[in-house]
């Protein structure tokens, strides 16, 4: 038996609600979920990863930690798709008095799914 090593490449954690009205843009290239960081219920936080045409110039490749919102959206949007995030500020949920980063989420519309 033999073992070949494995390699990866790291990507750069960037914010995206620095200030309202940030644009992130970029090409899904998919999400993993991260064992630290776990929310109240347990399961694990998860982190996406984008190609980056924006701020860090175009193939620069970084990933973002995902809320609610990120991770009830982005799933239905398939890999490979042109995406733009644009935060909104700090909003209050109206059934639990939480407050949470809002963000418009967008999806180029020649990729969205019928």
């Amino acid at each position: 038996m033999t073992f070949k090593k494995l390699t990866y490449e790291q990507t750069e954690t960037i914010d995206i609600a620095e200030k309202v009205g940030q644009v992130t843009e970029g090409t899904l290239l998919g999400s993993r979920p991260v064992d630290f960081g776990k929310k109240e219920d347990g399961s694990p936080d998860i982190r996406y990863i984008v190609e980056m045409q924006g701020p860090l110039g175009p193939g620069d490749l970084f990933s973002f930690w995902a809320n609610t919102a990120i991770k009830n959206s982005l799933p239905q949007i398939p890999v490979g798709s042109r995406v733009r995030l644009t935060f909104r500020g700090m909003e209050k949920n109206q059934k639990t008095g939480r407050k949470f980063n809002a963000y418009d989420i967008e999806v180029d519309d020649g990729e969205i799914p019928v």
